[in-house]
């Protein structure tokens, strides 16, 4: 252990200076940095949070990026099976990492830090001790030793997750030696000489520290990259030789292969290194700086202009009995000395400190006014035309960020996907659509491509609800198009729950109405009306009561002209509907109908030419529809 020790403190060497930074980044963000020296001593001392701005701003379009479709990621299988069975391994997925983990929470973490630091990471392993549950874990990059040579986890040769635990965890944990003298040994924090850099107390909102607290123990899991894939080493840098668990292979697999339970998700992407990614603390931190000091000179000059200096044309004796007040005696010419006004205005220096923020951030910041003129103390504000066309030129810079960070996203999912085909719960039951349903045994494989769901730009709900409707109403009614996917879309923009639930494929809707007409045939034959909605499929529908009429004159049987005179009736209304909704389709189901009409004159009769009337040629275009009343 001496030796992976050393390695580990070697690589926390190389990263002082990193580190550092990450720390000046934090406190900015929380804080701010003081002030060195105040003017006087009432100066103002304030802290503008541009840093936080941009991360409250940005952090709904990250999480947008995983909850933008129907389900968290789309399943398409690598061998032969039914639709549904795909559509079952996606659902159950989705309910296992929505509603039985906390994934959408610790992401949420792992995104915070990632918009801070540049890089966020969760760990996602499983818990042998909780039926095997998929475990996700945010872990601050702080907390992720790695070497310079490193990109990323998967081409590490080795690297150091650095866990803080209590006492009472550490006994809890059965994977661990219990020894009392061991646990004695690795308690708290007294010999920090051998990583000066952790020794640094990080004082922070949360009370994360590496201070001298009695009740915690610090473990290194030191992975290392073998020929049969990566071996965990834990220990404590309290004492190295103390025996806190044996060695153990990474037994998480996917494809057949050994899968590392650490993923990051980086904010950009520029030349390689894991140090290499900058977060918005990086990239704001000049602006912020410039931001807090105009914010400090203007709090400062309304202090002067609020509490003038005076100055008289002689001394004054015992200025203390002099009181500002109305009607008071104020001796020897007081009078106030003049203040020059401010060489520039203020608040147009902080918008273009803002200006410079959204550039960097790639994130419109509406609170912004044009340049004002000179001796202003603001511009004008933006208009709606000026604030469309940046937010359209800075989507392409956002949805290229969606992209890779897909790529980032899509492998955590083959990951976690392969957890549950590895570690089989007892459980397979999940609730999608508003139905429960249970995940069949042959969806259990690992051929799937699995990626996540919706596109990059899919944060943004109205564009995508209004991209849904133009494609729709372009597209209606076109053969070449798939008519139920553009439909399901707009829903789906909207909301995407009420998608699964609402949506109904037009072969199921088919088969529906045509059993729903059937049914009200039998009551139109009792001589009562049936109403037509205009909703319902018409002419599915139609040809359903043109098939008993025919079935009807073919049987030879007695035929009851009511009953026929209501279903004429009943068919000549939904052909009306038909003729307003579809014109080219009633034209197209006339046509259909006179042919089967003359290939059946055989058995014209009454019904067949009652029937014929309404398919050759429908009720008038100008009348409207009326519910049939009686005959």
């Amino acid at each position: 252990m001496k030796t992976l020790f050393d390695s580990a403190h070697r690589m926390l060497e190389s990263r002082g200076v990193w580190e550092q930074k990450q720390r000046l980044y934090y406190q900015m963000r929380h804080d701010g940095l003081r002030r060195r020296q105040k003017p006087f001593p009432t100066a103002a001392d304030m802290h503008y949070p541009e840093i936080d701005m941009a991360i409250r701003r940005l952090k709904p379009f990250w999480m947008g990026q995983v909850q933008a479709g129907d389900r968290l990621a789309q399943f398409v299988s690598m061998k032969e099976q039914l639709e549904p069975i795909t559509d079952a391994a996606a659902d159950y997925l989705d309910f296992e990492l929505k509603h039985r983990t906390k994934f959408l929470r610790k992401l949420r973490v792992a995104v915070d830090t990632m918009l801070l630091r540049g890089r966020g990471v969760l760990k996602v392993t499983v818990d042998p001790f909780d039926d095997y549950a998929i475990v996700f874990e945010s872990v601050d990059p702080l907390f992720i030793i790695m070497p310079d040579s490193a990109i990323d986890f998967d081409d590490a040769d080795e690297f150091v997750h650095v866990r803080q635990i209590t006492v009472e965890q550490y006994k809890r944990d059965r994977r661990f030696v219990q020894d009392p003298v061991a646990i004695k040994r690795i308690i708290g924090s007294d010999n920090y000489e051998n990583f000066s850099t952790l020794q640094e107390e990080k004082r922070t909102r949360e009370g994360i520290t590496h201070g001298r607290n009695p009740n915690q123990i610090i473990l290194f899991e030191h992975y290392v990259r073998t020929a049969g894939g990566l071996t965990v080493h834990t220990y404590s840098p309290q004492s190295c030789d103390v025996q806190i668990r044996k060695p153990f292979g990474v037994p998480y697999k996917v494809n057949g292969k050994v899968s590392v339970p650490f993923f990051s998700f980086c904010m950009e992407v520029k030349d390689e290194g894991w140090y290499s990614p900058r977060g918005l603390g990086e990239l704001l931190a000049p602006v912020e700086q410039y931001e807090c000091k105009l914010w400090n000179e203007k709090a400062d000059a309304m202090t002067f202009m609020n509490r003038p200096v005076f100055t008289a044309d002689g001394e004054i004796q015992n200025t203390a009995n002099i009181r500002w007040q109305p009607g008071e005696f104020i001796p020897r010419n007081v009078r106030q000395v003049q203040q020059f006004p401010p060489p520039m205005s203020f608040d147009g220096e902080i918008g273009f400190a803002r200006s410079i923020s959204e550039q960097q951030s790639q994130s419109p910041d509406f609170g912004i006014t044009q340049p004002g003129q000179p001796g202003e103390t603001g511009g004008k504000p933006r208009t709606a035309t000026e604030n469309q066309r940046i937010s359209a030129l800075q989507q392409a810079g956002t949805n290229d960020n969606g992209n890779f960070f897909h790529e980032d996203l899509g492998r955590l999912y083959v990951h976690s996907w392969g957890l549950v085909c590895q570690f089989k719960s007892r459980n397979f039951a999940y609730y999608a659509a508003g139905k429960i349903g249970t995940l069949p045994a042959e969806a259990l494989h690992d051929q799937y491509l699995i990626a996540p769901d919706g596109s990059p730009d899919g944060w943004n709900r109205v564009a995508r609800f209004q991209k849904s409707v133009s494609r729709l109403q372009i597209w209606k009614g076109d053969p070449n198009c798939d008519q139920d996917k553009l439909k399901r879309d707009v829903m789906a923009a909207d909301d995407a729950q009420f998608a699964l639930k609402a949506f109904i494929p037009s072969n199921q809707k088919g088969a529906s109405e045509a059993e729903d007409e059937a049914a009200e045939i039998l009551v139109l034959k009792e001589g009562f009306p049936a109403a037509v909605m205009p909703g319902e499929d018409h002419a599915t529908r139609i040809l359903i009561d043109l098939g008993w009429l025919q079935k009807q004159m073919a049987s030879g049987a007695p035929f009851d002209p009511v009953a026929a005179q209501r279903v004429q009736e009943h068919l000549a209304i939904h052909f009306q509907y038909l003729k307003q909704t579809q014109p080219e389709a009633a034209k197209e189901l006339a046509q259909k109908i006179a042919m089967m009409m003359s290939a059946n004159s055989g058995a014209a009769g009454t019904a067949g030419g009652a029937a014929g009337s309404p398919a050759a040629s429908g009720p008038p275009a100008t009348e409207e529809p009326q519910p049939i009343g009686g005959s």
